[in-house]
C-alpha cells in the first residue's frame, strides 16, 4: 500500500485534460499526445511513503472542472497505489500535438489550460509544455480564494549508444486566502489575508533506453527546487538518485538504488534536513510465486536505520486471484514542500522533520471477468507523524505537531466496464489511529471513499459522467479543551463532454451537487456548488 505522510505527486498542467478525456485510468479517450509522456513521472514518487492511507477527497479549496480523483489544493494523504489494472479500450485513439481548453464558473472562476508537443522525424528527440491557470472566489466570504498558475517544460533526447537523456524545468504559484476567522469581530488587510507559495523546480535523468548485452538496467537523475512564500519563508531542495538493475535469466532482477535528499528551510533561522539510503533487493519469479528480499539502511538528520523491504505474492486462480503479504520500512522528509502541500493554512514558522516509518500487509488483487479489483489489511508504526491545530497565536493557521503512531488500515478499489463505453470504479481507506501523546489524529483523515461512473456515448463524441465522495470529520481541539469532530462530506458531481467537431468539443462540470460545506480544516468551509464549463480546441 502507498501511503504518504505528506506525498505531493509533480502536478502538471496537462492533468486536467486528461481527467476530462479520462478513462478512470487517468488517460483520455481521445488522447493529446503531450499528455503521454508527463505521466511516466508519477511514478518516481510512489517509493517512499507512511502516514495514514487516504483517498484525495479534499473539498476545501479547489473546484474540481475535470479530476476523477478530485485533485485538490490542500492534499489529503495519497490514496494508497493500489489501482487496477487499465482498462483497454479496443478503439485506438487519434493522436494530436497540442489543446487549448478554457472555461469560466460562476464562483469568479476562470480556467485555461493548454499543452503542445514536438517530435523530430527521427523519433529520438521531443519536447513538451503544459501551461495552466484556474482561480475561484468567493464574494460573499473575504479571502475565500485560491488561485493555481503553472508552467512545465519538459523534452527528452535519445542518444545511439541507448541512453536516454531527459531534463524538465517548471513553475507553480499556488495563492490562498486566510479565511477561516469570524468574520463579524476580526478584520484583516490583504497583505495580512493572502498568501502565496511559489515554487521553481529543474530535473536531469539518465536512463538506458533499450537492453544490452549485460542485462543491466540503470537509472541516475537529480531534482532541484526552490519554494518560497509571501512572507519570506523559503527552502531549497535536492534529490539525487541512482540504481543498477541486473537480470538474471530475464526474470530475476537484483537491484541496488541509492540516493541522497537534502531541504535547507530558512525563515528566521536556518533549518537543514538530509538523508543518504541505500536499498539493494533481490526478487525471485517462480510459476506462480514471486518473493522479493531487500533493506534500505538509511542514515542522517532522524539518526540511523536497517529497515525491511520484503514482499511474497502467489496467484491461487491464475490472473484472477493473487495472494500477497510484505513488510516494507523507508524515510520521509516532512519540509516545506510536502506540509504546505498538503496543509496550505500551516504556520511557516516551523521546525521540519525525518520520519521513519515500517508497514506490515497482506492483500487480494486479481483481473477477471472484466473486473479488476485489489484488497489490503495492514499495520503501520510511523515517528513523528504530522497533525494539526490551529495556532494559539493565530488561529487562521495552522501549527504542527509531532507523534508517533500506529495504524491499522484497510483498503480497496476496484473497477470495472460492465458493458461496452460503461466503465465503474470505487476506492474506499479506513484508518484507525494510536497514538503515543495525542488524544486523536488532528486534522487527519478515518474512512473515506468514493464511487464514480463513466459512460461513452455516440461513438465517443460524449462522455458523462458522475461522482460521489464521502469522509467522515476529521477531529480537532474545541474551545473547551476538549476533542470534537468535524462535519462530514459527501460531495456528488455530474459532468459531460461533447465533441462537436473532430478537434473541437465543449464541457461542463457541475461540483458538490449537494452543496456540503465541509470543513477539511477547522473555519474553513469548502466552495459549496459549483458549475464550470467551455470549450475543448485540438491540433
Amino acid at each position: 500500500m502507498q501511503i504518504k505522510t505528506l506525498s505531493i505527486l509533480p502536478i502538471i498542467a496537462l492533468a486536467p485534460l486528461a481527467y476530462l478525456l479520462a478513462q478512470p485510468t487517468g488517460l483520455p479517450t481521445e488522447k493529446v499526445e503531450v499528455v503521454k509522456s508527463f505521466n511516466a513521472r508519477l511514478a518516481d514518487a510512489e517509493k517512499i511513503n507512511s502516514g495514514p492511507a487516504s483517498l484525495p477527497v479534499d473539498t476545501t479549496l479547489q473546484l474540481r472542472p475535470y479530476q476523477v480523483d478530485a485533485e485538490p489544493l490542500a492534499l489529503t494523504y495519497e490514496a494508497p497505489k493500489l489501482r487496477p489494472l487499465a482498462l483497454r479500450r479496443e478503439k485506438q485513439p487519434e493522436l494530436y500535438k497540442g489543446y487549448l481548453l478554457g472555461g469560466y464558473g460562476n464562483l469568479n472562476s476562470p480556467y485555461v489550460a493548454g499543452g503542445y508537443t514536438f517530435r523530430n522525424e527521427n523519433k529520438d528527440f521531443d519536447a513538451h509544455l503544459g501551461v495552466l491557470h484556474h482561480s475561484a472566489r468567493n464574494t460573499k466570504l473575504e479571502f475565500q480564494r485560491f488561485a493555481r498558475t503553472e508552467a512545465e517544460l519538459q523534452a527528452r533526447y535519445a542518444l545511439p549508444v541507448g541512453v536516454s537523456l531527459k531534463g524538465e524545468a517548471g513553475f507553480r504559484q499556488i495563492a490562498v486566502g486566510y479565511y477561516g476567522y469570524d468574520h463579524d469581530s476580526l478584520d484583516f488587510t490583504p497583505e495580512q489575508g493572502n498568501q502565496a507559495f511559489n515554487r521553481l523546480n529543474l530535473g536531469l535523468e539518465l536512463r538506458n533506453s533499450r537492453g544490452n548485452d549485460l542485462g543491466l538496467d540503470f537509472l541516475a537523475s537529480g531534482r532541484f527546487y526552490s519554494l518560497w512564500d509571501k512572507f519570506d519563508s523559503r527552502e531549497n531542495g535536492l534529490d539525487l538518485k541512482a540504481s543498477a538493475t541486473k537480470w538474471f535469466a530475464d526474470s530475476h532482477p537484483l537491484r541496488l538504488e541509492a540516493g541522497y535528499d537534502l531541504s535547507a528551510f530558512r525563515d528566521t533561522t536556518g533549518k537543514r534536513l538530509s538523508n543518504l539510503f541505500v536499498n539493494p533487493s533481490f526478487t525471485f519469479h517462480g510459476e506462480i510465486f514471486r518473493i522479493r528480499a531487500g533493506a534500505n539502511l538509511v542514515t542522517g538528520s532522524g539518526g540511523t536505520q536497517i529497515l525491511p523491504d520484503l514482499e511474497g505474492l502467489i496467484s491461487l486462480a491464475g490472473n484472477a486471484l493473487g495472494v500477497y503479504a510484505g513488510w516494507k520500512g523507508a524515510h520521509l522528509q516532512q519540509n516545506f514542500q510536502l506540509l504546505s502541500d498538503y496543509n496550505p493554512f500551516m504556520v511557516t514558522r516551523f521546525q521540519p522533520r525525518t520520519t521513519f516509518w515500517n508497514d506490515i500487509h497482506a492483500g487480494v488483487k486479481g483481473a477477471a471477468a472484466g473486473w479488476n479489483y485489489q484488497a489490503q489489511v495492514g499495520f503501520k508504526r510511523v515517528g513523528d507523524l504530522a497533525l494539526f491545530l490551529p495556532d494559539s497565536l493565530d488561529t487562521r493557521k495552522f501549527d504542527i505537531l509531532y507523534d508517533t503512531a500506529r495504524i491499522v488500515y484497510v483498503s480497496a478499489n476496484a473497477e470495472v466496464e460492465l458493458w461496452p463505453g460503461f466503465e465503474l470504479q470505487g476506492n474506499l481507506v479506513q484508518n484507525f489511529f494510536d497514538l503515543n501523546g495525542n488524544e486523536k489524529a488532528w486534522h487527519l483523515p478515518g474512512l473515506e471513499a468514493n464511487v464514480g461512473a463513466r459512460y461513452h456515448l455516440l461513438d465517443e463524441k460524449l462522455v458523462v459522467k458522475a461522482d460521489a465522495w464521502s469522509a467522515t470529520g476529521v477531529h480537532t481541539l474545541g474551545s473547551d479543551g476538549e476533542a470534537k469532530r468535524l462535519g462530514g462530506l459527501f460531495d456528488l458531481s455530474i459532468g459531460a463532454r461533447y465533441q462537436i467537431l473532430e478537434k473541437l468539443g465543449v464541457w461542463i462540470q457541475a461540483n458538490n451537487i449537494t452543496h456540503n460545506r465541509r470543513e477539511r480544516w477547522e473555519r474553513y468551509p469548502s466552495f459549496g456548488f459549483n458549475i464550470l464549463g467551455g470549450v475543448l480546441v485540438r491540433f
